[in-house]
């Protein structure tokens, strides 16, 4: 609940890199639909023939969106990295008041050493790609291309497709601990790090794995929630002309819009709550040393 605060610049943060992803499209459509046939079905009622008189009256469009769009879905990934030093630094005085001029300026602190970081974990995840998902994968294919039973087959490759997920998932765990040691202990280096989290992982992986896990899965339960509570029926009802009904789909789109805003905020503390339990943790297998204890 003290770390509330580095959720809502989590979020909003996001946020606006999600509006600045999403003008351009925004802006292309407001041209499109002025001169348009279907200029007018968007406003009674949601329909993909929309999207598709746009892709054809439109050419190229989609395809430049989709370039944008992954643009800001990399920046999204150092942005993120930079942030994470901000929200680490508060629980190194939980007690206290953390303002957010306090949370830029750790931001700032730790931001070359985070970035340094996201740079090893990319290398990392592009070796496992390189070696388990294409190297293995195409040993597997050779080894399975003259097997008959589509069964066996089926299996082999799905062994290929977990180990990859299992690399990428100890990578990122990593990562996690990584984090919390360049922050939490003073003057540690990012390989430093990186190579002490890897043996910390390993050598408690039980818990360790235990301790990530447990509030991640809460960020996938909120996503089930979501998928099975939100009335998609109503959402993708065509309703009948009338002085009330013009209002409806508005009020349900805005709805929505809000309902899928509280889910990213729940999930940003569900990885708040991650990062604090990993500190928790890393902190409790360090040797406590009394406050009175002589110093060198």
């Amino acid at each position: 609940m003290r770390s509330r605060s580095v959720v809502w610049i989590l979020l909003l943060v996001n946020l606006a890199l999600a509006a600045l992803a999403a003008l351009p499209i925004y802006n292309g459509i407001l041209r499109f639909t002025g001169h348009s046939l279907m200029s007018r079905t968007p406003a009674s009622r949601s329909s993909p023939n929309v999207l598709a008189d746009f892709a054809f009256n439109c050419p190229g469009s989609l395809g430049r969106y989709a370039g944008v769009i992954l643009w800001f879905g990399l920046l999204a990934i150092p942005v993120n990295s930079v942030l994470a030093g901000g929200v680490l630094a508060r629980f190194l005085t939980p007690q206290q008041k953390y303002s957010t001029g306090d949370f830029f300026r750790n931001t700032r602190l730790y931001a070359w050493r985070m970035l340094w970081l996201m740079v090893v974990g990319l290398v990392c995840y592009w070796a496992i790609f390189r070696v388990v998902n294409q190297w293995l994968g195409h040993r597997a294919d050779l080894w399975v291309q003259d097997w008959l039973s589509d069964r066996s087959v089926f299996w082999v490759k799905l062994g290929v497709t977990a180990l990859v997920l299992l690399g990428l998932a100890f990578v990122n765990l990593a990562l996690d601990y990584a984090r919390v040691m360049l922050v939490s202990v003073e003057g540690t280096s990012v390989l430093e790090a990186f190579l002490a989290s890897i043996g910390f992982s390993l050598g408690r992986f039980r818990r360790a794995v235990t301790v990530y896990a447990l509030p991640s899965l809460g960020g996938v339960a909120l996503l089930v929630v979501y998928r099975f509570i939100v009335p998609w029926s109503a959402i993708n009802t065509t309703g009948a002309a009338g002085s009330l009904e013009q209002y409806r789909e508005p009020l349900i789109l805005a709805l929505l819009f809000l309902g899928q805003q509280l889910i990213m905020f729940g999930r940003y503390w569900f990885r708040v709550a991650t990062w604090a339990s990993e500190w928790s943790f890393f902190a409790s297998t360090r040797p406590q040393v009394p406050e009175d204890a002589p110093t060198a």
